[in-house]
């Protein structure tokens, strides 16, 4: 799949958009971690959108896990994550 986009992401920042994965990164498990992650696909206009399912308990991702998608938004908890925008 070619990706449109390719962002870092660290902190506790949010992101919304067409995301089709995000994938942990560090050096050690329990580095990354999401506090929240909304799955489905993105629509346009944005306040069209409706999630299939939501995640609002905090998840650690361990290094070099991917989280696949469609994802219209996530939460950042801790640590550092590539996300894959599609669109």
């Amino acid at each position: 799949m070619a990706y449109t986009t390719i962002a870092t992401s660290s902190g506790t920042n949010t992101y919304t958009g067409s995301i089709a994965k995000i994938q942990a990164l560090g050096a050690n498990d329990g580095e990354a971690s999401v506090s929240r992650i909304e799955f489905g696909p993105m629509t346009f206009p944005e306040s069209s959108y409706t999630p299939s399912s939501i995640i609002t308990t905090t998840v650690e991702v361990p290094a070099g896990h991917v989280i696949e998608g469609p994802i219209g938004r996530f939460k950042n908890a801790a640590g550092s994550f590539l996300i894959y925008f599609d669109q």
